[in-house]
């Protein structure tokens, strides 16, 4: 019989400076109160940026189980200090590290695949402490037993996977902002905060590249019937948006910054299409303007393309300055358009203010230029 628990994750920039820790510290102490808390925390802002900066400083292409040694010490660094922020105000608190988590996954570096959830360890901790605070992205090998990483921004799914196997009704996601919105509000003044998002909408809006819940937390969420609850991370800790199995949504998707275009000859580019496959990176191969040649694009920026297709396999391709914009209609279609990042905001305001759903096709809408495709 499991422990009734609360799931809730916080993402880095909950923890931006020392005074953030404060709100947090109290919004857990006050939901310890009602049951046991597990929560799952993402490294403090820039910290996994400055490892992965720091490594590559002394090798330009290191194995990916060195990179499995290195990045997820940042996540445990934001668990141990928002521990010791939480028992420094009296309440009874351990850090779940590696095979402590639970979560076993497959020996794949860098990106390892969750296969299963271990609930004892994390039983044994939850009878000893009110919270048991969990670095995002760890798990442990099935077998051999040492710690593995899903990969970078996997935080969501650590927190999906745990309450799921706790038999939670739901997941509480905190971040800077509270929910997920029709387009960045970052670029497009008229984005608003949907209420309510269907999770398989969710998951094509980040297999697009927008900055939503990562793709693969969200699929477990549906396929275990788990409602997440977006949450801000400051302030009120208010309810924005509420994933979901159901409810079509339109929205238009600006990409991560990080996000990475490629043009090579089409053999090159199906080859990294291939290779990103094999590693479940998202990506989409579009026609390039010269004849016989593609573009790839990455669209997700929690994942380094650059060191992946052109140091470790050297794959002739160029990367270009060019972003993927995408709008996604209710039925699972998506239209693309490449455009230099200068022009990027003001492309999205205008799919916007077009996006509402209307009587003719998307593509209609949006021009003769954009291809239609499924994700």
């Amino acid at each position: 019989m499991t422990v009734p628990v609360q799931v809730m994750k916080f993402g880095g920039s909950s923890f931006a400076d020392t005074s953030r820790f404060g709100p947090v510290v109290q919004w857990i102490a006050e939901r310890a109160q009602e049951a046991p808390v597990v929560c799952v925390v993402s490294a403090p802002s820039g910290l996994t940026e400055r490892y992965r900066d720091a490594l590559l400083g002394f090798h330009a292409a290191p194995t990916d189980a060195l990179i499995d040694a290195v990045l997820p010490l940042a996540d445990s660094v934001g668990a141990g200090l928002l521990a010791a922020a939480l028992q420094a105000v009296g309440i009874g608190t351990a850090v779940a590290l590696g095979n402590q988590t639970g979560l076993r996954t497959d020996t794949n570096p860098a990106r390892a695949r969750l296969l299963s959830v271990d609930l004892g360890p994390m039983q044994h901790l939850l009878a000893a402490h009110r919270v048991v605070v969990v670095p995002g992205g760890q798990g442990s090998a099935a077998e051999q037993g040492h710690t593995t990483w899903l990969g970078k921004n996997s935080s969501d799914l650590s927190a999906v996977a745990l309450a799921a196997a706790f038999g939670c009704q739901e997941v509480a996601i905190h971040s800077d902002v509270p929910g997920v919105y029709s387009s960045d509000p970052a670029a497009v003044a008229g984005a608003q905060l949907l209420p309510r998002l269907n999770q398989a909408q969710a998951i094509r809006m980040s297999m697009l590249g927008a900055k939503v819940l990562h793709h693969r937390a969200v699929q477990h969420a549906l396929a275990n019937r788990l409602r997440i609850v977006c949450r801000g991370n400051r302030g009120a800790f208010e309810v924005g948006t509420v994933l979901e199995a159901d409810g079509p949504v339109h929205a238009v998707v600006v990409p991560d910054a990080r996000s990475q275009v490629f043009e090579g000859a089409a053999a090159d580019a199906a080859a990294a299409v291939a290779l990103l496959n094999a590693v479940e990176v998202p990506c989409i191969a579009l026609n390039a303007p010269r004849a016989g040649r593609q573009r790839v694009v990455v669209t997700c920026g929690f994942f380094d393309a650059t060191h992946f297709l052109l140091h470790r396999h050297a794959l002739p391709l160029q990367e270009q300055q060019l972003r993927l914009l995408s709008a996604l209609a209710a039925d699972g279609t998506a239209v693309h358009e490449l455009v230099p990042p200068e022009q990027l905001a003001d492309r999205a305001a205008q799919w916007h203010d077009d996006h509402l759903p209307r009587a003719q096709p998307l593509a209609t809408r949006l021009g003769p230029f954009a291809a239609v495709t499924h994700v």
